[in-house]
């Protein structure tokens, strides 16, 4: 064996602060223009649409729109768990002298929102 898997605080709180970065960013820049946001309200043509084409491609642009904020918004709220997990399970990496040997299905039943995939089983984590 190589040695001990060891916590890194530094790279942890890195990765802590890139997580709350993109939530911001999507929260507050992913849909907002001062010209035309990328939401529900996503209009392709101004005005009103006489020619069938251009009222079916403003009806596709609003779809598009709101189909993009919204899986934003899943994406978001997705981070914002994996952030709050990650803030939550800080004191576990400081407390372990050997992240290689700890039990990784206590460590899934005391944060359950690290095992989001599902990917472990067995007691000692052996992927599937």
């Amino acid at each position: 064996m190589a040695g001990n898997i060891t916590f890194d605080e530094g790279r942890y709180n890195q990765l802590i602060n890139i997580m709350t970065d993109m939530e911001y960013k999507l929260l507050h820049n992913a849909t907002a223009s001062d010209t035309n946001p990328l939401d529900a309200d996503f209009t392709l043509q101004p005005g009103t649409q006489k020619w069938q084409a251009a009222i079916n491609l403003v009806a596709k642009g609003k779809t598009f729109g709101g189909s993009v904020a919204q899986q934003n918004e899943l994406i978001r709220q997705a981070i914002v768990k994996f952030r709050n997990a990650l803030e939550a399970a800080r004191d576990v990496f400081k407390e372990t002298d050997d992240l290689a040997q700890y039990d990784i299905s206590r460590f899934v039943a005391e944060f359950p929102d690290f095992n989001a995939g599902g990917g472990f089983s067995g007691p000692q984590g052996g992927p599937h």
